[in-house]
């Protein structure tokens, strides 16, 4: 089973799944569109009771296609929202935020990758291009708030861990170059089927 949302993308599995991938050569017209690459991965429910990372690689003559999904079991929904509270985003500086489950630390997944100038709201409210996504009910959230300079690389970064509680809600403070952020994560139960597994597209 699948759903999507407009606002942020999502996958339900229900075992067994398939997954395609077609990647097209964009032409003038659709009927001049050529197909570049094709993947079908199968997913089968592997009965571990830890969350783990699953990568496939496909290589045609023209492109290699990486696929990786993220089983995290148990899990219920994170919805984040961050709004700066003080201070401004530091001139020259690119910015990440993005998030992490504490049991796959290794694969981040971005919420907003932005240029020198933060996409704000007028209640201060950053405009997140994903706020959703899954973690461990009994598992940790780690947002981070990362600045990396424009002329000579120098990174500075900031982190806080949420732990995930069902039908939750919690707020933490991040601070980079005295750009201070309220970061809220909102945990809430998915639906409860038979062997089912929450998957993000990202993690």
């Amino acid at each position: 089973m699948f759903e999507t949302d407009r606002s942020y993308p999502r996958v339900v599995v229900v075992d067994p799944a398939s997954f395609e991938v077609n990647l097209r050569v964009k032409g003038r017209t659709e009927s001049e569109d050529r197909e570049l690459s094709n993947l079908v991965f199968y997913y089968h429910d592997s009965g571990s009771s830890e969350s783990y990372t699953i990568k496939c690689v496909s290589t045609s003559k023209l492109s290699t296609v990486t696929l990786m999904l993220g089983d995290i079991v148990n899990s219920v929904e994170a919805t984040i929202s961050v709004r700066v509270v003080g201070g401004e985003w530091p001139e020259g500086f690119q910015g990440l935020i993005s998030v992490n489950t504490a049991s796959i630390d290794a694969k981040k997944v971005e919420l907003l990758a932005f240029g020198d100038k933060l996409p704000l709201a007028a209640d201060g409210m950053i405009q997140l291009s994903r706020h959703v996504v899954s973690v461990e009910a009994n598992g940790e959230l780690i947002v981070s708030v990362m600045a990396t300079s424009l002329e000579d690389q120098t990174v500075e970064r900031d982190s806080e861990a949420f732990r995930a509680k069902k039908a939750s809600r919690s707020m933490r403070m991040l601070e980079v170059h005295c750009c201070k952020f309220e970061v809220t994560a909102a945990c809430s139960l998915v639906q409860n089927l038979p062997h089912f597994h929450k998957l993000t597209n990202d993690v």
